[in-house]
């Protein structure tokens, strides 16, 4: 899957076109010097809802208007192109477990696309994609086509060959991570786990990814989640996370069935580092069921602290830039 070509493989030269923001974020994954402070940035608006529906106009000021303030630059265009170029093959791993109550909602996605096409990348060149194909419906997702014709796709083909060996057994990848793409935007949901504490970019990618054994939910998910998200950006990158805050579950997640446990935040949450996005994400989470008369389960989410101490990123809160803007 990388064909070499002049001591340099397939991936690097994609790093190599990525910007050096995203290079530096890429680095930390492959284990290198980790970073000593990390920034997240949260974007709010009060006019995300129009009755049930989100309004996409809404939905894509903010995803840009985050981009920007992560990126440093002062053009949409010129964000997007930080992470992303022409030739690139790139994946949307959305998270569609919650349906029919709560997934990665697609006005997010198609803003997403829209950015990543921005960038130079031909529609075709994305993927959309989650797991399992039971989980597409009922959705606002359909395999085929998307908006700008842009690829959806059910995974669910594994690639044993760069399978994690892991402390439990072995999970094999999904090929559409391995084979079809080169890098990932990692597009989550802000959602509570009845296991880990809590699921949001690290289980959305150790989960969502691998065929995983039977093992992995022992012990709350933990170390199985951190060893994936640390065998997949050994294997593929994620240039990009974009957490969607814009409806939350603080309780009877992963896939609740009891519409009271969800509330609007009305939020979108971008990083490069997802350790400090789960770090802050899961400190919004605890605050939330603490309100609602619920234990803080906190300890529960353990793997956030493992995938810290793997050099996946940045684990101590004090050393987190949470970085808001209301639009």
């Amino acid at each position: 899957m990388t064909s070499e070509h002049d001591g340099l493989t397939r991936r690097d030269v994609i790093t190599g076109l990525i910007g050096t923001a995203a290079a530096a974020a890429l680095g930390a994954q492959r284990g290198e010097a980790a970073p000593t402070r990390a920034r997240v940035i949260r974007v709010e608006s009060a006019e995300v809802w129009q009755g049930d529906r989100r309004n996409p106009a809404v939905v894509a000021n903010m995803l840009n208007r985050g981009l920007l303030a992560l990126s440093g630059d002062t053009k949409p265009a010129d964000a997007w192109r930080r992470y992303f170029a022409p030739g690139m093959r790139v994946g949307l791993k959305i998270n569609l477990l919650g349906r029919p109550l709560i997934y990665t909602a697609r006005e997010l996605t198609d803003a997403v696309a829209a950015g990543v096409i921005s960038a130079g990348v031909k529609p075709a060149d994305i993927v959309v994609w989650d797991r399992h194909g039971g989980h597409f419906g009922p959705t606002a997702y359909k395999p085929g086509r998307g908006t700008f014709g842009e690829r959806i796709e059910v995974g669910g083909r594994y690639d044993t060959r760069n399978a994690l060996r892991a402390s439990g057994g072995l999970a094999p990848i999904d090929t559409i991570a391995t084979e079809e793409t080169d890098v990932t935007v990692n597009l989550p949901v802000l959602k509570d786990h009845s296991g880990a504490g809590v699921t949001l970019s690290l289980k959305n990618i150790a989960f969502g990814c691998y065929d995983h054994h039977d093992s992995a939910h022992g012990g709350n998910c933990d170390p199985f989640i951190g060893e994936a998200y640390a065998h997949f950006v050994q294997t593929t990158r994620v240039p990009l996370i974009v957490l969607d805050a814009t409806l939350a579950c603080f309780e009877g997640g992963p896939a609740p069935h009891n519409p009271d446990s969800l509330w609007r935040e009305q939020a979108l949450y971008l990083a490069t580092d997802p350790v400090a996005l789960d770090v802050v994400c899961r400190e919004l989470i605890m605050n939330k069921r603490r309100a609602m008369d619920r234990s803080d389960r906190t300890r529960e989410c353990h793997h956030i602290e493992t995938a810290a101490s793997k050099g996946l990123g940045v684990g101590d809160r004090a050393r987190i830039d949470l970085v808001t803007l209301r639009v």
